[in-house]
């Protein structure tokens, strides 16, 4: 009986990683497309009639809710249909044997899951994806970074200011008006 909670409980903590990790880099890939898509969060429809923060069209929208529309310009509408999304991409590149890795989704979101799964993704499709997945490993690198930082404090040198809670709420930070350019490098 011990062995059989035991073994439970791994199985149990397992699936709770996976999940996580899942949603991780669910997370991290949504968010690389919303910075692709409408990195200054325009709410005004697209010339193509795509709408809010994942650029929606209206057909992609209906697969997954009956709500108006309109409320694809709403953050909290937009990412749950935004998961929707994803998750129905993901379950039809693994069902045909591809890996839903942050690209392959990437370019469904941007082509189509057809067009991934026949081949036939265009050029723009295949660069849209590599800036999606240069944006999330560069968010799975930031995320890193500051865990390490949490982890291991860096104690301040005496040149360095010290700033207390309420210092960092008077922040202020400059919105740019130009959209934000990429640049894919090779090596």
């Amino acid at each position: 009986m011990q062995k059989q909670l035991t073994n439970i409980l791994l199985v149990v903590s397992v699936l709770g990683f996976s999940l996580n990790a899942v949603a991780t880099d669910r997370w991290e890939t949504l968010r690389a497309i919303n910075l692709v898509e409408n990195p200054t969060n325009q709410t005004h429809m697209g010339r193509f009639g795509e709408l809010g923060p994942y650029q929606f069209r209206q057909a992609t929208w209906r697969m997954h809710t009956n709500k108006p529309f309109s409320l694809a310009t709403q953050r909290s509408v937009a990412d749950e249909i935004a998961i929707k999304h994803y998750e129905w991409i993901r379950r039809n590149l693994e069902h045909a044997g591809l890996v839903a890795d942050n690209f392959n989704i990437a370019m469904a979101w941007n082509c189509g899951v057809e067009a991934v799964l026949d081949g036939r993704a265009p050029s723009v499709s295949f660069n849209y994806a590599r800036r999606v997945s240069n944006l999330v490993e560069s968010l799975k690198n930031s995320e890193r970074s500051v865990t390490a930082r949490d982890v291991q404090p860096e104690q301040p040198t005496p040149e360095q200011p010290v700033y207390e809670h309420d210092d960092l709420l008077r922040f202020r930070f400059r919105v740019l008006q130009d959209s934000p350019r990429f640049v894919i490098a090779s090596r």
